[in-house]
């Protein structure tokens, strides 16, 4: 047991020391990288910004993480946007003559940053709204951190030689002196680009940056500089009195904190919201990928948020989960929280008691990690995506990192959303919106009618025209369905509809954008003679459609709505119906009606003796749903109803019969209970058929019952093939 906990100990510490070894060099780094050029006399400010969020945020997220071995920190996405707010402020602060502000103000927009970052994370895992940052169109995502790339790679020269990569300070940049300063950690970013893929031990990145030190420090020495002259050349950090996390607390006076230079920042604090929120999601979802491990994106919005918040509160810089040094802490062997806390105590007492091992960290080391970063950032989104992406998705990505290059990052990922929002919007548009079109000759109701009356819809079933609608209507898909109605009356090889029905059963939701063709077409309807009808619409759908510019009304005709496809279609049927002569009939007597069951009419009067007569009330049961199934039903007058129980009482209606029908021939053949319960809608007369009497039939007359036998064959043949008519035109 002892051995136990010690290897426990053991491998959870030394992985913790390992990751925090990480964590500190990348801290330093986006410290160096904020601070960098003018800001550079301030570096110390950074890195006890950068260890005080390394402490807290390493900590409380490997408590409240969703997975034990996840290790957190400053983040290079947050740093990137960070250095150009600290930026801007500086160089307005320069302008306007107020250098002494800028220390104060510059540290004040990152804690506050952190604060407001972790309040809005921790609001949005309460709110459970991880998921939705999902929808964030995925080239857009590529685009903002192909920009973050492109930053940080223009960043890492800053860090390495005090100015950035571009194209006017190429001839400052190449000349022999900075050449020799930035060439090291171009040469360092090579190799780690090569190594780490290949090389996944947890010792090979902390065994590169130590080497590529040793190596720099070597050539110096060789060159006969030491420590001071290295300084004055650019190659190494200027020297500072502390990283005490507490300096800013001692040093700084906050009445000289600019309100105006924090305000102007909300555009890149809008930015640095959505950038490390996209991140923290990607970082748990690549967690979860490459440890086969589900995580909770609501409780890591949650973790991050109430780390960011305390870190913000101590002046800490912003920061989350990271993907690499997670993994890099699972193949330590770190297999609980200790491991995070470790890491974080590891770079707050680096932060105490080490500040002099920055003066043996060589600029082009931090910028060369940097450099590799971004790099990483660049091919990933401008090289690997050429293969993996369509290319418009792949322009899209382009233009975003093109138009930030040159108008800023803000600038370009504004542009991104609005062209993003105009492909989905396209792209939407085209779909179809109509699923697939019926007639009353494919798609009948459940109302069960006579052989008159079915012929009478076979005759008149092309009136009904069935739209199935399909997606999220909003202006550009209604418009579509207005275009498509308007070529089918205008075809002249196409039958005269009078009846158009909506259904709106997969209609994910209405836009009040698409409410202007709503009201074209119910125009269209009322100057063809047409009846427009609404089937399976939501209270919303609804209250669009009948709102200030009601396309429902009660007053209008025209627009009839019914709660689904198959009462919308059952009253267009019976408006068929009511025009002819077979509804004007009050009453046909069995053996008329037999006429229509039997081929042969001599078979009537002897079948009709074995035949009892019963008489039902509205409401009363004629079979109840679980009854054995003993007889079938001829309905002479009224109307039948079968309806399916539920558990919870909840009924639906399956089938609802007329006049001339047949009931329950399916489970007397079957010999299986009724499905569903048969119950009188009106008053109705029926003849029952038992199976004791068909017993008799088939052994008095054998003749009759192969006649009854083949007219309940032909019945449900046709019953068949109306089924499977309307299955087939479904599934078009």
């Amino acid at each position: 047991m002892t051995g136990r906990f010690f290897r426990f100990y053991l491998t959870n510490i030394s992985a913790g020391l390992v990751a925090g070894l990480v964590t500190l060099t990348y801290s330093i780094s986006y410290a160096a990288l904020i601070f960098s050029g003018d800001l550079s006399p301030y570096l110390p400010l950074g890195i006890s910004s950068a260890l005080t969020g390394a402490v807290i945020l390493g900590v409380v997220v490997a408590l409240t993480s969703s997975l034990p071995f996840v290790i957190a920190g400053p983040d290079g996405n947050a740093a990137a946007l960070l250095a150009l707010m600290a930026g801007n402020i500086a160089q307005g602060l320069t302008a306007a003559n107020q250098e002494a502000q800028i220390a104060v103000t510059v540290w004040a927009s990152i804690a506050l940053s952190t604060v407001l970052m972790g309040l809005s994370l921790f609001l949005m895992g309460r709110l459970q709204l991880g998921r939705f940052i999902r929808f964030i169109p995925y080239p857009v995502l590529g685009g903002f951190l192909a920009g973050v790339g492109l930053l940080l790679t223009q960043r890492s020269f800053t860090v390495m030689t005090g100015k950035s990569l571009t194209f006017s300070n190429l001839p400052f940049l190449l000349g022999r002196s900075h050449l020799l300063l930035w060439l090291p950690g171009l040469a360092l970013a090579i190799v780690l680009t090569l190594v780490l893929p290949r090389y996944k031990k947890f010792w090979v990145l902390p065994g590169i940056l130590i080497g590529g030190m040793g190596l720099i420090h070597l050539g110096l020495r060789l060159f006969g500089l030491d420590l001071e002259a290295a300084m004055a050349g650019g190659w190494l950090f200027q020297s500072f009195p502390s990283t005490n996390p507490l300096l800013p607390w001692q040093t700084l006076s906050w009445q000289q904190i600019d309100g105006f230079s924090l305000s102007q920042q909300t555009g890149n604090l809008f930015t640095l919201f959505a950038v490390v929120a996209i991140t923290i999601l990607l970082c748990a979802t690549s967690l979860e990928m490459a440890t086969d491990q589900d995580m909770d994106l609501d409780q890591e919005l949650c973790a991050a948020g109430i780390a960011n918040t305390i870190a913000g509160c101590c002046g800490g810089m912003v920061g989350h989960l990271s993907v690499s040094r997670s993994l890099l802490n699972r193949a330590a062997g770190a297999t609980h929280p200790l491991a995070g806390i470790v890491a974080g105590c590891f770079c707050g007492g680096m932060a105490f008691f080490g500040e002099k091992l920055l003066y043996y960290v060589p600029r082009s080391v931090l910028g060369g990690l940097l450099l590799y970063l971004g790099l990483s950032l660049l091919v990933e989104w401008l090289y690997d995506a050429w293969f993996k992406l369509s290319h418009l998705d792949y322009a899209l990505i382009v233009t975003i990192v093109l138009v930030g290059a040159r108008f800023g990052f803000l600038e370009g990922v504004g542009v991104g959303l609005i062209i993003a929002c105009l492909m989905f919007a396209i792209t939407y548009s085209q779909l179809r919106v109509i699923r697939n079109t019926l007639t009353g000759l494919t798609y009948q109701s459940k109302f069960k009618r006579s052989l008159h009356e079915q012929q009478r819809l076979q005759k008149q079933g092309h009136e009904i025209w069935i739209c199935l609608l399909q997606g999220y209507l909003f202006f550009g898909t209604a418009y579509n369905l207005l275009r498509r109605i308007r070529q089918r009356l205008r075809d002249p090889h196409e039958p005269k509809i009078r009846f158009l029905i909506l259904d709106f059963r997969l209609v994910t939701g209405l836009d009040s954008s698409a409410v202007n063709s709503f009201i074209k077409l119910r125009n269209l309807a009322t100057a063809q003679g047409l009846f427009l009808i609404f089937t399976d619409l939501t209270p919303a759908m609804q209250q669009r459609l009948r709102g200030s510019q009601s396309v429902i009304t009660a007053e209008d005709p025209t627009c009839q709505v019914f709660s689904d496809l198959d009462r919308g279609v059952e009253w267009c049927e019976g408006q068929i119906l009511e025009e002819s002569q077979l509804r004007r009939k009050r009453f046909m007597p069995m053996a008329i009606q037999l006429e229509d069951f039997f081929t042969d009419t001599s078979c009537i009067r002897p079948f009709l003796k074995y035949l009892e007569r019963h008489k039902l009330a509205e409401g009363e049961v004629l079979f109840a749903q679980g009854e054995p199934a003993n007889a079938l039903y001829f309905l002479e007058s009224g109307q039948i109803s079968l309806f399916l129980f539920q558990e919870d009482g909840q009924s639906t209606r399956l089938q609802t019969s007329s006049a001339g029908t047949v009931l329950g021939e399916v489970g007397l053949y079957r010999q299986a209970p009724h499905s569903a319960a048969g119950v009188a809608d009106q008053p109705s007369r029926l003849y029952k058929l038992s199976r004791e009497a068909l017993q008799t039939m088939q052994t008095e007359d054998p003749h009759l019952a192969a006649a009854f036998h083949a007219s309940i064959a032909h019945l449900l043949a046709e019953q068949v093939v109306q089924a499977t008519a309307g299955v087939e035109n479904l599934l078009t």
